[in-house]
């Protein structure tokens, strides 16, 4: 990449560090509806107040992302080759007392897990990206060859938790253009060869294990769009959106590099199918794009002579139980009929004969087996 491509893939950075002089997520108190000034009496109380403890977490918030602000800049820097300063960084540039001490890559760690904390409320979610957050911190997670693996997941996460059940926030991931950028994210972490895995789920020696931030990633995606109608609609006509699940889950094209997926990034790729696919906006062409994906999961995460994770295994039948619940679009479910009876008689068998605290420790997946059977039975195909 030329240092001209570079500079224009990190411009968002430059115009982050100018915008976060003017702005901070909220509306002009003048603007505002029943304004009044605050008299000297009040004010002098409030600023009491303010210093003897109470945080103030919009300028937190505005403090945490100049810093990584200026983290991230210098590290951009010295890779450019150009001067990296390593004491302070002017981060948000208009005045020359207007410097951000440069923070270590642990306290960057340690601001993301403050901004973390702080996001989890919606109001300040939806201030931190007014602020221009989310773009910095899908920016940030894009650095691959310059920002470690550890801050880099730690972005991930503090944008999951922004979004998570937070409609503000997902339209505006929407406006960013978050699908596409988070499917690129993804598609990069492929590794370049072949990732074994040992039989204890471990990549082999020698070769980096990707799956850890391949499933922070499908974590921030389906943040971004659960229960969002317009979201998991642009992401279900995505074939690249399809693809990741059916990745996530361990369904491979032959060129890919990828080995056997980690049971958390199964998890979490098994748990955003299951709710596009019982979603209220689910219809026989979503249902249908994901039946391979469906279908897969029948033939690989029921039987714990394949599956050993027991929760994998109940989020599989639930899911598939809450398919044929639905009562339309559930031929993806019955086509697997044979199987599911003859892997569930034998379940149910094996689960019945248990006692004392094995009975108990299986007693979920039991219900969850019988409940499923029940349900085979008595679910009608879907009409022609």
């Amino acid at each position: 990449m030329s240092e001209t491509e570079s500079n224009n893939n990190n411009a968002w950075l430059g115009l982050l560090k100018w915008s976060l002089n003017y702005v901070d997520g909220t509306v002009p108190s003048n603007e505002s509806e029943g304004f009044k000034e605050m008299s000297k009496e009040d004010r002098a109380f409030l600023e009491e107040v303010m210093k003897n403890g109470i945080v103030d977490e919009g300028e937190r918030m505005k403090t945490i992302l100049s810093s990584l602000v200026a983290y991230l800049d210098n590290i951009l820097k010295g890779s450019s080759g150009g001067e990296s300063k390593d004491e302070t960084i002017d981060a948000t540039s208009t005045s020359k007392d207007d410097v951000v001490l440069v923070v270590s890559e642990d306290e960057a760690l340690v601001l993301l897990e403050d901004l973390q904390f702080i996001v989890e409320q919606i109001d300040y979610a939806k201030s931190f990206a007014a602020m221009g957050g989310i773009e910095f911190l899908i920016g940030f997670s894009a650095q691959k060859e310059n920002v470690s693996k550890t801050i880099r997941s730690a972005c991930l996460t503090a944008l999951s938790t922004l979004c998570q059940n937070n409609p503000p926030a997902q339209y505006m991931m929407l406006e960013h253009g978050a699908i596409l950028k988070l499917l690129q994210l993804y598609s990069a972490e492929f590794p370049k060869q072949k990732c074994a895995k040992k039989d204890d789920g471990d990549t082999a020696d020698g070769l980096v294990d990707t799956d850890s931030l391949r499933a922070k990633i499908v974590q921030v995606m389906s943040s971004s769009i659960r229960n969002h109608e317009t979201a998991e609609q642009i992401f279900c006509m995505n074939v690249e959106g399809v693809q990741m699940i059916e990745s996530g889950l361990g369904i491979h094209c032959a060129k890919e590099t990828l080995g056997r997926p980690d049971v958390n990034l199964k998890r979490k790729s098994l748990f955003f199918l299951q709710a596009l696919v019982t979603s209220d906006a689910a219809d026989v062409q979503r249902i249908c794009k994901f039946t391979q994906a469906i279908q897969y999961t029948v033939c690989n995460f029921l039987d714990p002579t394949v599956e050993d994770s027991q929760e994998i295994r109940e989020m599989t039948l639930s899911m598939l139980s809450r398919i044929l619940a639905r009562k339309c679009c559930v031929d993806p479910v019955l086509d697997m009929k044979p199987t599911l009876i003859s892997l569930g008689v034998k379940r149910v068998t094996a689960l019945r004969a248990l006692e004392g605290e094995e009975r108990e420790y299986a007693e979920e997946e039991l219900k969850l087996w019988e409940s499923l059977i029940t349900n085979i039975a008595r679910t009608p195909r879907d009409e022609e």
